[in-house]
């Protein structure tokens, strides 16, 4: 569910700045990304695939080399949209597909993963997707966490990180979008 529901909260944040006109979304994502979306977004995780259950879902530490598998999902995502034998998206959007589940680990400030990409070096639609990514992942139970997270608390830890993890500008959109969630 966890990838349904950053499609979701993703495509909300995108349609939002659709709406109102901000940046230059389908210069930047193409004109037909709109229709793929929700779908797009929901697929960021797609090199997940490749981690084994026992390390996605660990109570307890992970291992540097378990961290490091885990991050490895963002590059091996390349491996697993490159496997799929039938092109399910139009080429540009195979490539938003890419950049989103590729980059949606890097930080606005250049400490992110897999490349260290900062500001507007990392694809706006990874920028959008690493928001929603990590909401998500806040409000969201998981077996290893000790308390669960309110949404109002969720929104004060991403806006906390506006110019460090996230750009300030998307942080300000998605807290006028999280009603819509």
């Amino acid at each position: 569910m966890h990838m349904k529901r950053v499609g979701r909260y993703a495509d909300v944040i995108y349609r939002y700045m659709l709406e109102n006109n901000m940046g230059d979304l389908e210069e930047h994502m193409g004109i037909e990304y709109r229709q793929y979306s929700e779908e797009i977004f929901a697929l960021h995780d797609i090199g997940r695939h490749f981690i084994p259950f026992e390390i996605l879902n660990k109570v307890g530490g992970l291992s540097e080399k378990e961290k490091q598998i885990i991050k490895d999902h963002t590059v091996n995502a390349r491996k697993a949209i490159g496997s799929i034998y039938i092109q399910p998206f139009p080429d540009e959007i195979m490539r938003q597909w890419e950049s989103i589940a590729v980059y949606h680990h890097e930080r606005f400030d250049g400490e992110g993963y897999p490349e260290g990409k900062k500001g507007e070096e990392i694809p706006i639609g990874a920028r959008i997707c690493a928001i929603a990514d990590t909401y998500d992942g806040i409000v969201s139970w998981k077996p290893y966490k000790k308390k669960q997270t309110s949404k109002e608390e969720a929104v004060c830890i991403i806006e906390k990180e506006a110019g460090g993890q996230f750009q300030p500008e998307l942080v300000k959109i998605f807290k006028a979008c999280t009603d819509r969630f």
